[in-house]
């Protein structure tokens, strides 16, 4: 050999208790050193590793030994010459002559084959000797056969690995296997007339690239798609190409990350397939829908008949809606157009179309539809129009067309489809009104009052028969017996309890709307991980329940939970921050007016979890004398479970605020025990009249 091997591990044993020595120079046998030690040119481990085709020194510099071998399988062999680590070919180096036995001091042995494999090391001595090391002890064992003589019997296990040998295969949509490569396979990179060619439609084609490789043990993978522009790490991935023409595949890299650099290795291989990917083609798919009420759908492989009296066909009332829904899947849509004859605008393009028809018309065609298809990277605008095979009818009717609106001096009027020309003198008495307050108030009202608006004859108002305040609910139902007719004779068809939309310029006294609403994250649970919050309980982070969370929002992308293991605990108190005066920057508060305030906020009580009163809602002012507080207790006993719910309370102040702070608390939960969870957002504090 031309390099001296590296020593990575010896051990050494030595006879036990010899303690004396002679005056003469030559030692008496009980003072003789028996020990046994080695040295090998690779890490010591319980099993060495090695890569296939190299070799490994074994050194036995024992001493004291009456007889020592070598010993090695048949698919081992001896090294024998001028050699070293850097040779790329160690046969010319096997030692034929020695067989699988040896008496060298060292020797080196070559692995040509991949395995677990032994060399045998087999020590005498002529009396016992031990060893109790850190990672293991060994005692000599006398051997029946000659008794006085006592053996060392080592065994090393040496792990060989194989060259790595790439083995992979490729699926087309899950099922079609397009291409298998075994690890024997050699592939010529250079010549690809033979390779398979997988035709794929962009966009909904699959392929599906399984890595199957086992020779060489490796424990990466590495994917390079480089026509698709990919490149990933699994063994097993998906990719739906998403641009057109032909190209190749790309290659497979299997990685072994061994526990020295020599251990390691990467093998790429080829994937010989070829792709030739198409564009899509746009298949127009839609539904149509009278209300609640599927009245038509267009899916892929429908015709459209060329007569008309085949069509489907629809009819409607004045002013009536028509929704329109697409469906598209297939053709990497991003684009329609719908084009709708008759209805209140000649085309319409979100994705669900809404189309009322203001006139009255006999059977007509309903339109087209287009999808299109712009701006998609690797892949060619296109577009696909279709005719809308209904008929559709439009008769006289006299409908509610609106939501019903309040108006500043507390009338309500809703629009109907057509001129309205008489009100039947009983009318009013058609009318059901309910009224509720968050203070309480629930009572049945009448109309008192139902008449045309003077300015608009498609327009009626009613006026309640009591004095109302814009803190109220109120909701209104006609029979459709009111003699409300039109000049032609239609009548008012009757609609179902409604809520009204009170009348109320008032916003928001919530200066910050986003923090308020917690959308403003930080890091920091004393501030509950929310801009303009804080809990207190300083350093004891038990206490605190309250945090920021992006799991749960009513409103925009966060809310504020509030999560305990156990409700008996009494946690922090959370605080909404207004610190404008002392030259900050949070003002998560209220400078309001004295008066009366509608509070509402949206919670969330999971399935599962029992909750119905506990939590405090209150304010508090440090400015003002006694800090100004006041608190109030939301029934929760309603609130449905795994929704968000709207809550509202009346609150009022006396007294001008000037950094009015919310404060929120759970104080002696019902019910008293076990863990507790839910969720707030979207804090509003808007003036009102308090009702009496």
């Amino acid at each position: 050999m031309k390099n001296t091997y590296k020593i990575f591990s010896l051990i050494f044993l030595s006879i036990l208790g010899f303690t004396s020595c002679q005056e003469k120079d030559e030692m008496p046998d009980e003072a003789k050193v028996r020990a046994i030690s080695w040295a090998i040119s690779e890490e010591h481990k319980d099993t060495l590793e090695i890569s296939i085709d190299d070799y490994i020194s074994f050194m036995d510099a024992s001493q004291g030994v009456l007889f020592h071998e070598w010993t090695i399988e048949e698919s081992s062999n001896y090294l024998t010459g001028d050699f070293s680590k850097t040779e790329l070919d160690f046969t010319p180096f096997i030692d034929e002559s020695k067989g699988l036995k040896s008496e060298d001091a060292t020797v080196h042995v070559l692995f040509p084959e991949a395995g677990v494999h032994k060399v045998r090391l087999y020590n005498t001595y002529d009396r016992q000797v031990t060893h109790n090391g850190l990672e293991r002890q060994l005692e000599a064992q006398p051997l029946a056969s000659q008794p006085g003589i006592w053996v060392i019997d080592t065994t090393f296990n040496i792990e060989v690995y194989d060259h790595v040998q790439p083995s992979f295969y490729v699926l087309k949509n899950h099922t079609d296997t397009v291409l298998f490569v075994s690890a024997e396979d050699l592939i010529d990179g250079a010549d690809d007339s033979e390779w398979a060619t997988v035709p794929l439609i962009a966009g909904e084609d699959t392929l599906t690239f399984v890595d199957t490789t086992t020779v060489g043990k490796p424990t990466d993978t590495e994917w390079t798609l480089s026509y698709l522009d990919t490149v990933n790490k699994s063994r097993v991935f998906d990719i739906i190409p998403l641009k057109t023409g032909q190209g190749r595949a790309g290659s497979l890299k299997s990685i072994r990350q061994g526990a020295s650099q020599a251990l390691s290795q990467t093998v790429q291989k080829i994937i010989p397939l070829k792709l030739d990917i198409s564009a899509p083609v746009l298949v127009p798919q839609y539904e149509i829908y009278h209300g609640e009420t599927l009245v038509f759908a267009f899916n892929e492989g429908d015709e459209i008949p060329e007569n008309t009296d085949e069509w489907t066909s629809v009819t409607i009332k004045l002013n009536e809606t028509l929704t329109f829904v697409d469906n598209t899947e297939k053709g990497l849509g991003n684009g329609r157009v719908w084009t709708l004859n008759n209805a209140d605008q000649e085309t319409y393009t979100d994705e669900t179309s809404y189309a009322q028809y203001p006139n009255v018309s006999t059977p007509f065609e309903a339109g087209t539809f287009k999808v299109t298809r712009t701006g998609v990277t690797g892949i060619p605008d296109a577009e696909e129009e279709v005719k809308i095979p209904v008929m559709i009818q439009v008769n006289e009717a006299l409908l509610k067309t609106s939501s019903l609106m309040q108006d500043a001096a507390k009338v309500i009027s809703f629009e109907t489809s057509t001129s309205v020309a008489n009100i039947g003198a009983d009318a009013a008495s058609h009318f059901t009104v309910h009224i509720t307050n968050p203070n309480g108030y629930d009572a049945s009202s009448t109309i008192s009052n139902v008449a045309i608006d003077p300015s608009n004859d498609r327009m009626i108002q009613l006026t309640v028969g009591e004095t109302t305040y814009n803190s109220d609910e109120i909701t209104i139902a006609y029979s459709g017996n009111g003699g409300i007719t039109s000049a032609t004779g239609n009548v008012l068809e009757g609609f179902d309890e409604e809520s009204v939309v009170i009348y109320n310029t008032a916003t928001n006294e919530f200066e910050n709307p986003d923090m308020i609403s917690v959308e403003l994250g930080l890091t920091n649970l004393g501030n509950a991980h929310a801009e303009g919050w804080y809990q207190d309980g300083g350093s004891d982070t038990d206490k605190k329940k309250w945090a920021r969370t992006t799991d749960l929002a009513s409103d925009g992308d966060a809310s504020m939970s509030y999560v305990s293991d156990d409700r008996t605990l009494q946690a922090s108190t959370l605080f909404s921050i207004h610190n404008i005066h002392a030259g900050k920057t949070w003002d998560n508060g209220m400078k309001n007016a004295p008066g009366d305030y509608m509070l509402t906020f949206d919670i969330y009580i999971p399935e599962g979890v029992d909750f119905t009163n506990g939590l405090i809602t209150g304010f508090q002012d440090t400015s003002l004398p006694d800090n100004d507080k006041s608190s109030y207790t939301p029934d929760l006993s309603s609130v449905e479970k795994g929704q968000w719910v709207t809550i509202k309370q009346i609150v009022s102040f006396d007294l001008q605020a000037n950094r009015r702070q919310l404060v929120l608390q759970v104080v002696n939960p019902v019910p008293s025990t076990g863990a507790l969870e839910f969720y707030l957002d979207n804090f509003s504090c808007v003036a009102i009249e308090a009702r009496p």
